[in-house]
């Protein structure tokens, strides 16, 4: 690697060519005139050239000066812009917030709206993954999940507790009726969270011993968020967390059929550092 001059030094020498002085150097830089011209010589020591022409007080630029003056006026203000872009990134930097598929498609987004619409220094990276994370890894801040206890090393808070209800279009409904037993197997949306869950939402909660479901008949997907989607689509009748529909509900894409609610096992909680409890994202979430 080639040997670089000190720094102080190069900067010493870009300010006083700059301002045309080393008083004026020196009150830029909050240093003595005397140091200006120390870090000057310092330099010229290094590169074996004279850059000032000095006539006492006044100092005017030798070729030598002319010649290195202008490269490093250019690449000290790089330099200074690279410094500024470098403080402005870690005052914003990324908040990762780590979270299931369905949990980014609906709940979420309404819960963070107000965020968004504020004035934070903290911006979001938000990623859909599935348990388990790794925190450090995956330098992850915030988990959302249900259900399990991965993560107690970390700080866990309860966000919800939530209902299943059954879902449909109004023009499913209105062809088909709001009453589940007069549902056709076929018209009912399966949803398997997969392995990483003891229960997933399950149409045998609902009718228990009163009906037999054929559960190879119908739409099978792996997401409640998409349960929902095709749902609103027509596809038939999904059994999703209530959390999950509000928004739909409210704007009247999809209609809740006729069913009592059923009550799931478990909450959707929050995990993230100690560190982050006075956060507004975090306090958002919560």
């Amino acid at each position: 690697m080639k040997r670089l001059p000190p720094l102080n030094a190069l900067r010493a020498f870009e300010v006083a060519a700059r301002t045309g002085s080393f008083t004026n150097a020196a009150r830029e830089m909050g240093v003595s005139s005397a140091a200006i011209s120390q870090q000057v010589k310092q330099l010229e020591a290094f590169w074996g050239k004279t850059l000032f022409i000095r006539q006492g007080n006044r100092i005017a630029l030798s070729d030598a000066g002319q010649t290195a003056y202008p490269q490093l006026g250019h690449w000290m203000t790089a330099l200074g812009d690279l410094s500024d872009a470098m403080r402005r990134t870690e005052r914003r930097r990324h908040l990762v917030l780590s979270v299931p598929q369905s949990v980014a498609e609906t709940w979420l987004a309404p819960k963070l709206s107000r965020l968004n619409r504020g004035d934070h220094a903290t911006s979001l990276d938000i990623r859909v993954q599935d348990d388990p994370i790794d925190f450090a890894r995956d330098k992850v801040d915030l988990r959302i999940f249900y259900g399990h206890d991965l993560y107690g090393d970390f700080r866990v808070e309860s966000l919800f507790s939530d209902v299943l209800v059954a879902v449909a279009a109004p023009e499913f409904v209105a062809e088909n009726g709001p009453h589940l037993d007069d549902i056709a197997d076929k018209d009912l949306i399966h949803t398997d969270w997969g392995r990483g869950y003891s229960t997933s939402p399950n149409w045998g909660q609902v009718f228990t011993k009163d009906r037999i479901i054929n559960h190879n008949a119908g739409l099978r997907v792996q997401a409640s968020s998409t349960a929902l989607n095709f749902a609103r689509m027509c596809f038939g009748v999904a059994l999703v967390p209530l959390k999950f529909a509000e928004e739909e509900l409210s704007a009247g894409r999809i209609v809740q059929m006729e069913m009592d609610p059923v009550q799931m096992g478990q909450e959707y909680r929050v995990a993230y550092p100690k560190r982050l409890a006075a956060n507004p994202v975090v306090r958002s979430v919560l």
